[in-house]
């Protein structure tokens, strides 16, 4: 009882040092770049000054990382993906209207910068990730938690297997197909809930590929979110390389002045990132547990 007790407060101390301290001071760095028409519509790289901006990318970076690999090993790495996500959202609200970039700098290189943007942010999260396992602290600070788990040689065996590729390019794939349908303005808002939406899609078609492509021997093991998350991490690079093609550069101004953005063109990069953190466990759990019930019943039923 006590221990449970202390570890739902250690809980509720990450979440208001993320959600009062940390994110609202990633916000204000955040709220320092500029934009090339003067305004707060940006993200890092795309500003009026790619140095400045490339500066507040690597102090959010370095604030909220090691803030989400603190709580991942003193309290849980679930614990840690959601508080990292709860200051990557801060982050994302912050940035402004994608739209108003692509007004502005509606150029090639804008998507090139924010796809380079989106890569940044990935490999810092990946490094982030793998920083929050311990495998050998066992059971100890929730590090017995094998789907979770990001360490560099549980990485490789999930990467390897057919099915942790197939449920990588899923979730990548499924989260910009949601960010197509679903995203319809450039609104910060929409930013930061489609992004939500798209992990949690990712997650649940990740997971449902990998269950799928198991053999029955291993059908009772735990599937690890670990591609699905890299997956949808990608989204983040693959979704302005998209907009190279389709629209195109040259087409993005008459997309911006008529209001019809393609939805995985509002996103931007750290709300991708975040829904990586916060909604690929939320799709991933509903089929484990969907998956985990249909097994344990299948015997009484046979």
């Amino acid at each position: 009882m006590t221990h449970t007790l202390t570890q739902v407060g250690k809980q509720w101390i990450a979440r208001a040092l993320s959600l009062c301290i940390v994110g609202p001071t990633c916000a204000m760095i955040t709220g320092r770049v500029i934009g090339a028409d003067g305004s707060h519509h940006t993200t890092f790289l795309t500003g009026s000054s790619i140095g400045s901006g490339a500066l507040a990318l690597v102090m959010v970076l370095g604030l909220s990382l090691t803030m989400g690999v603190v709580i991942g090993r003193v309290v849980d790495r679930r614990e840690g993906l959601l508080n990292t996500a709860f200051v990557f959202g801060w982050v994302a609200w912050t940035l402004g209207r994608l739209g108003e970039i692509y007004r502005v700098t509606p150029e090639s290189g804008t998507l090139i910068k924010m796809g380079i943007e989106g890569l940044m942010i990935s490999v810092g999260m990946l490094i982030a990730l793998v920083l929050m396992t311990n495998p050998p602290k066992g059971s100890n600070s929730g590090q017995h938690d094998e789907i979770s788990r990001f360490d560099i040689g549980y990485l490789k065996n999930s990467l390897v297997k057919r099915e942790g590729i197939c449920s990588l390019i899923a979730a990548m794939i499924g989260g910009l197909i949601f960010a197509l349908l679903f995203g319809q303005t450039d609104l910060p808002g929409q930013s930061v809930g489609v992004g939500v939406g798209a992990g949690i899609v990712a997650g649940t078609l990740g997971a449902l590929v990998a269950n799928t492509m198991r053999d029955a021997k291993s059908k009772d093991a735990p599937t690890p979110f670990a591609p699905i998350i890299i997956g949808m991490m990608l989204a983040s690079v693959f979704a302005p390389m998209i907009g190279l093609l389709k629209p195109g550069a040259d087409g993005l101004l008459g997309l911006v002045v008529r209001g019809d953005l393609p939805g995985y063109l509002i996103v931007s990069p750290i709300a991708w990132v975040m829904g990586a953190l916060l909604g690929v466990p939320i799709g991933h759990s509903w089929v484990e547990h969907s998956v985990h019930q249909a097994n344990a019943s299948q015997p009484a039923t046979t």
